[in-house]
């Protein structure tokens, strides 16, 4: 079952329904199709463009986000401020997800029959997180072939995968000036551990006390607990310091 969005609701009267009408261009970019929402709509005055990049959830592709990249622009358009600073969003479908879906099984949870579950999401959402990077690298030369604008700003808004890859985007890549994180987790090690016990994996459920094998496991490699691991403590930066993982 894909992921819900819960920035776009059904209930009438909502922020998202309908999405007001946005302008929007699809540039085939390193492989990748990525939609730009709002060039049309951008002043004439604005030399001077924030980005915002939208990473969908788990199961879905771009086209969800579209309803939120239409609000976020309309909402910024209605500003004094967008005749100086200009707004665009960005979407595009995460690896192995819409026109880039290769493996359908490799998306889907242990539950739902993925041995692979934990090294298919995250290399999925690291991915997602180096696409993000590699898009934000190209983007201003297909955008504004005559360089007579200039992306200052890049935000990223991601849900639930997306989440997950905005924490990515935040902590590994100094362009990214701001993140809003909604359901997504720094800590991998964290949410899949707890996710193998309420899935009741053998790697959990068959061990005292509970759970005490399953890092290192099948399920949980040590490889990807390494890299993990490497990855939890750059971006945990909330709270207590991070134990140290491992054997």
């Amino acid at each position: 079952m894909a992921a819900p969005n819960p920035m776009v609701g059904s209930m009438e009267g909502s922020l998202l329904n309908p999405a007001p009408p946005i302008s929007r261009k699809t540039f085939c970019i390193a492989g990748i199709l990525a939609t730009v929402f709002g060039l049309e709509e951008l002043s004439q005055s604005a030399r001077r463009i924030a980005c915002l990049w939208l990473l969908h959830p788990r199961l879905q592709t771009q086209e969800c986000m579209g309803p939120l990249a239409a609000a976020c622009l309309d909402h910024w358009n209605h500003h004094e401020q967008s005749q100086e600073i200009g707004l665009v969003a960005v979407t595009f479908d995460q690896r192995n997800h819409g026109t880039r879906e290769v493996d359908p099984l490799s998306n889907e949870a242990w539950r739902s029959g993925n041995k692979q579950h934990a090294q298919d999401m995250f290399s999925i959402y690291h991915g997602t997180s180096a696409d993000t990077s590699l898009l934000l690298t190209y983007l201003s030369s297909y955008l504004f072939p005559c360089s007579n604008r200039e992306i200052v700003s890049n935000l990223v808004l991601g849900v639930s995968l997306g989440g997950h890859a905005a924490w990515h985007c935040l902590f590994h890549d100094p362009r990214v000036s701001a993140a809003i994180v909604v359901i997504g987790c720094p800590d991998y090690i964290s949410l899949m551990s707890d996710r193998a016990r309420l899935s009741k994996l053998p790697s959990w459920t068959k061990s005292s006390p509970p759970g005490v094998h399953f890092l290192g496991s099948p399920d949980f490699p040590a490889e990807l607990l390494k890299v993990s691991a490497r990855m939890t403590q750059q971006q945990c930066c909330l709270g207590s310091p991070i134990a140290l993982y491992g054997r």
